[in-house]
């Protein structure tokens, strides 16, 4: 993510001191950048960090059975929107492919731009498990706390995959276009369903985080060619309204998918662990929805105030990801120490109690990014020579599997997270040269 005054490629990420006025950077923004794009990247990760912040509230101080409600469950398919990140992933790399630079520097480089912050994240953290389990502090919310603060991580490990296969995919839809290597990762999805769970092999299920995600991925690289847009509103309608009946047929019908696009506390089963082919049909109406809602938005982001707050905000937006579950850990934290435990989902104080607890999450999180956005811009220190292309290839793996791996595991069991963290530091080492 690169400064926004510099092409349409990437999304803006300058130093915020470093911003001109609104109207200037309005001014400075090329003509040709899809500011809508960044616009559904930051809305994505905003609704990522809410999710989770209410998941956090229900799990910490009791869900009751609000979590197996018809209507929050549904509630799951608006706002479980990975999917639009993964979309404009593919649009950015299709943007930054466009000239066809060499593979393995077109990976290093975005490789550069998402490892930092996660780095002083694993840092930080690992650091305060060794003092925590040092003095003690690892039972109870403690341990729910070290266990789940790495969970966000599973995304970057799948994305780095999914980075590193850009090139290749990038190909196949120059060669062949869009709807056939999209129909071509829906049918591999299904296969893998019917393996996981039609033949009962649920491990199988975790082939698809490769094929659901690459497949939402492939259509970024539709939107950054046009065909998408060329599709009108008609397309963008078919899309929305088909992968919404696809969704409701694969959960309601006779196919037994889950209603949940996201687990929740007390309600673990969904589409999302691992995907599944209801989820990619959530994904095509979340696209389709984001065209249609596209002319929107182009609108709001014309406005100059607009299109600066989205600067702002896209300028961190790798910081505010990685540190958004420590900021209402540390809310938790003060509600420990004053002795305080919110009331239930089922009373009727909870949504005054959910706005306070939302309040004192986002004043945490700001204090955090203040501290630590300063690691958001890559450094040449971390590609500071040549490497060779297998060198790329095996740090990307190594990397994504060790944040794969300590999303699953977490910190609170110091031997499970051992190797993943020291999977994370050589693949970092292999791809500085």
């Amino acid at each position: 993510m690169t400064n926004a005054t510099t092409n349409a490629t990437t999304a803006p990420a300058m130093a915020p001191r470093t911003l001109p006025d609104a109207a200037g950077l309005a001014a400075a923004t090329p003509p040709d950048r899809d500011r809508y794009a960044d616009l559904l990247r930051l809305f994505s990760i905003g609704m990522v960090v809410l999710g989770h912040w209410v998941v956090a509230l229900l799990t910490v101080h009791g869900a009751g059975a609000v979590t197996s409600s018809l209507p929050l469950m549904l509630s799951t398919w608006v706002w479980q929107v990975m999917a639009l990140f993964f979309f404009v992933g593919g649009f950015a790399h299709a943007r930054a492919l466009r000239h066809r630079p060499p593979a393995a520097e077109f990976v290093r480089a975005r490789v550069a731009r998402l490892l930092p912050p996660v780095l002083v994240l694993l840092a930080v953290w690992t650091a305060l498990a060794a003092l925590m389990h040092a003095g003690g502090l690892t039972a109870g919310e403690f341990a729910v706390g070290l266990q789940l603060v790495t969970v966000p991580l599973w995304f970057l490990g799948v994305y780095l995959v999914i980075v590193l296969a850009a090139p290749a995919t990038a190909a196949l839809h120059r060669r062949f276009g869009l709807w056939p290597v999209l129909g071509a990762f829906a049918v591999a999805v299904a296969c893998v369903d019917v393996l996981a769970r039609g033949l009962d092999v649920p491990p199988a299920g975790y082939a698809n985080l490769l094929l659901v995600w690459p497949a939402v991925h492939q259509l970024g690289y539709g939107y950054a060619d046009g065909t998408l847009q060329r599709g009108g509103r008609r397309l963008a309608a078919v899309l929305a309204g088909g992968g919404l009946a696809a969704t409701a047929l694969l959960v309601f019908g006779p196919f037994g998918y889950p209603v949940l696009m996201v687990g929740l506390p007390g309600n673990e089963a969904s589409n999302a662990a691992p995907p599944t082919l209801a989820l990619l049909a959530q994904s095509l109406f979340l696209v389709g929805a984001a065209l249609l809602l596209r002319p929107a938005g182009n609108a709001l982001v014309a406005r100059p105030r607009a299109w600066y707050a989205v600067a702002v905000g896209s300028s961190v937006i790798m910081t505010v990801y990685c540190w958004h579950l420590t900021a209402c850990y540390a809310v938790q934290g003060v509600l420990l120490a004053l002795g305080v435990r919110l009331p239930a989902p089922d009373t009727a104080w909870w949504f005054a109690a959910l706005a306070g607890w939302l309040v004192g999450c986002s004043l945490a999180l700001v204090a955090l990014v203040a501290l630590f956005r300063r690691f958001e811009r890559p450094y040449g220190a971390f590609a500071r020579g040549t490497v060779r292309p297998s060198a790329v290839v095996a740090g990307t793996l190594a990397a994504a599997a060790g944040l794969y791996a300590v999303a699953e595991a977490g910190l609170d069991v110091p031997a499970a997270a051992a190797l993943p963290l020291a999977l994370v530091a050589a693949g970092t080492w292999a791809l500085r040269g």
